[in-house]
């Protein structure tokens, strides 16, 4: 099968979303699935690290430039028409999806939608509820990467999907970070993006209310000066000179050794929105999990569904007052060892290869219909 992800990347492992799209979908190419990415890069060694990693990957073609994106386009979608093979399309955003729409009345495909933070557009657009839901069930599959996402598409249509999908969680590497241990030395740490929907400032505002030996080690956000600016503001606002380590931009080949490991704590604070409460499939707590250190996040479905056992983390309202109090619980705990286990095992459920079979049973179950 020749599956097309139709949608540009950026060529970058900077992008959690490039990340998680290229390490799903090479992993995915080891069951005899040819994949075919495009995507635009603004740095030549952002480039290189990307070709390198899918060069171990013979199955996997990438079109790329750096100023040409019409001309890559077309070299992606030239490759679709010009394939005699069974076909899947992969789209996760709407324009593309009415594209994909069009592309098949010309010629014969599979269209699958990845479901993700913006997938329910009529939430953030000036479009038809109505239109989304028959938008579904117009597609061949639909993946859904939380089962939170579920949950809140039955909420919103009062309905069960009655349409083909499968739940796919994003992927972790399971022994790159079982590398992180922990130590009792009151660092929180806390490493991502610096969106605001993800609600970084919880972190800041619950620190203030921590006894003074408690510091935090952050990492993320964008490889430029704005983050440094938003961290020096948050410290600012809430008078935490001196106890905040900002390790700026680290590369993800670097997390472990630089930012995670040598943590008391790691934290997931997430905003009171529909995103992060139903809509997101958190790569950090994925990540997180897979490590020797406990975990303070707070308590929405996207991250309950994601849980074995709810007692594996230590599970926090959205308020300051309460996720201290957890980071307390955490820190003062005196054997966390079967509850890191549990974790553990867990987390091995959402690993590359795993995620890579399901999805490869889901298209073998598909075309077999």
């Amino acid at each position: 099968m020749n599956i097309y992800y139709y949608h540009p990347l950026n060529l970058t492992f900077s992008s959690a979303q490039t990340l998680q799209v290229i390490k799903d979908y090479c992993y995915l190419s080891k069951h005899n699935h040819k994949i075919f990415f495009y995507g635009f890069y603004q740095r030549k060694d952002d480039l290189d690290d990307i070709l390198n990693f899918i060069r171990d990957y013979s199955n996997v073609t990438l079109f790329y430039s750096k100023t040409n994106k019409l001309k890559v386009k077309l070299k992606f979608l030239s490759a679709i028409l010009k394939s005699n093979v069974d076909k899947i399309i992969v789209t996760r955003h709407y324009r593309k999806t009415g594209t994909a729409f069009l592309l098949k009345k010309i010629m014969n495909f599979i269209i699958f939608q990845e479901m993700h933070e913006e997938s329910f557009i009529y939430l953030f657009k000036n479009s038809s509820k109505d239109r989304f839901n028959k938008s579904l069930h117009k597609l061949d599959g639909v993946i859904f990467t939380n089962m939170s996402q579920i949950l809140f598409y039955k909420k919103e249509f009062e309905e069960i999907p009655d349409f083909r999908y499968i739940v796919l969680p994003n992927g972790v590497e399971f022994e790159k970070f079982q590398k992180a241990e922990m130590y009792k030395n009151y660092i929180l740490t806390y490493i991502g993006q610096f969106n605001r929907w993800k609600n970084i400032e919880l972190i800041f505002a619950a620190l203030r209310l921590l006894p003074e030996y408690f510091t935090l080690r952050i990492a993320g956000g964008k490889n430029d000066p704005s983050s440094k600016e938003y961290i020096d503001d948050l410290t600012k606002k809430y008078n935490l000179k001196g106890r905040i380590d900002y390790k700026g931009f680290v590369k993800n080949s670097e997390i472990v050794e630089r930012v995670l490991n040598c943590s008391n704590i790691l934290l997931l604070p997430l905003g009171d929105n529909i995103q992060s409460k139903y809509l997101t499939s958190p790569m950090k707590l994925f990540e997180y999990m897979a490590t020797k250190i406990p975990i303070v996040a707070v308590d929405y479905p996207s991250v309950s569904s994601i849980l074995c056992e709810k007692d594996i983390i230590f599970l926090s309202y959205n308020n300051p007052k309460n996720f201290a109090q957890q980071i307390l619980y955490a820190a003062n705990a005196k054997d966390l060892n079967e509850q890191i286990l549990k974790m553990n095992r867990c987390v091995t459920k959402y690993s590359y290869e795993n995620r890579s079979k399901k999805y490869d049973e889901f298209i073998k179950n598909f075309r077999s219909k």
